[in-house]
């Protein structure tokens, strides 16, 4: 056996037992909710030995109201992604094909606010949408989040149109379009690898959040599905299988649609690195 036979065995030996160490929670939180809550104490198998419950399923859909707390987390995570997308675009689009005083120090400034961590924040936060009257709202999960996904989607977005060739935006000058035709026209259009990108990123972000709807949400009207899996656990003895139940429901979407745009995902981090 040649020695890069022998290499591409060890690392296929290596990635398998990462992918199998990595899926083991997903399968135990999946065999967990087909179990009974002495089962899931008491055995170690990792699927339900006898009987599969499939009415526990049934039975946290209805306790959960999954239908509210899903609008819920659609409503917010769909104007995050909206407002990400059209800002920072926007943004991206003047920092790469506009000269202006302080450009470069302004960029640069936004991507220093990567290196902020947001729980550092939180309390001036608190204390800004206060004064706002925007705390117990939908729209206070949105603009923090909005604001939080700027540095890497202004990035991502001016990287990938500056490899954009520069000729197609003199041309579109010359035939006498406008900054914004240029943009809506042309170049968020040609950056779409870019859009599917920020916004797998930030759906994954938006949908799954926690600390941000405990803090600011206290009406239960208005929870998210992540707050709303957090109301099963609110029994003296905590039910393994129904925690994992509910949580298996709520990250179901973000599986699906990671699984369906994943090729748009990558093809979206690779496609600014090289500039023509």
């Amino acid at each position: 056996m040649s020695n890069k036979s022998l290499k591409q065995i060890t690392i296929m030996a290596v990635l398998i037992v990462w992918s199998a160490i990595c899926l083991y929670p997903l399968l135990w939180m999946i065999g967990a909710s087909l179990k009974n809550s002495q089962e899931v104490m008491q055995s170690y198998s990792l699927f339900p030995s006898e009987t599969w419950h499939w009415g526990i399923f049934v039975d946290v859909w209805n306790k959960l109201k999954f239908f509210k707390y899903f609008t819920n987390s659609v409503n917010v995570t769909f104007f995050t992604l909206i407002g990400v997308n059209f800002i920072y675009s926007l943004g991206a689009f003047a920092f790469a094909k506009l000269d202006f005083p302080g450009k470069t120090a302004i960029f640069y400034g936004f991507l220093a606010m990567m290196f902020v961590p947001g729980i550092t924040i939180l309390i001036p936060l608190y204390l800004t949408e206060y004064y706002l009257g925007i705390l117990n709202s939908h729209l206070g999960l949105i603009l923090p989040m909005v604001n939080g996904a700027g540095p890497f989607a202004m990035f991502l977005f001016r990287n990938y149109f500056h490899s954009i060739p520069h000729e197609i935006y003199e041309s579109a000058k010359l035939e006498g379009s406008g900054l914004f035709r240029i943009w809506w026209r042309i170049y968020f259009p040609l950056s779409l690898p870019a859009v599917a990108t920020i916004t797998i990123m930030n759906f994954l972000g938006s949908w799954n959040t926690l600390v941000l709807p405990m803090v600011m949400l206290t009406n239960k009207d208005l929870f998210t599905l992540p707050l709303a899996v957090m109301l099963l656990d609110s029994g003296v003895f905590r039910q393994w299988n129904v925690l994992m139940a509910g949580s298996l429901i709520s990250i179901a979407p973000v599986i699906l649609v990671f699984f369906f745009m994943q090729k748009y995902y990558i093809q979206g981090l690779s496609s600014g690195a090289i500039k023509s």
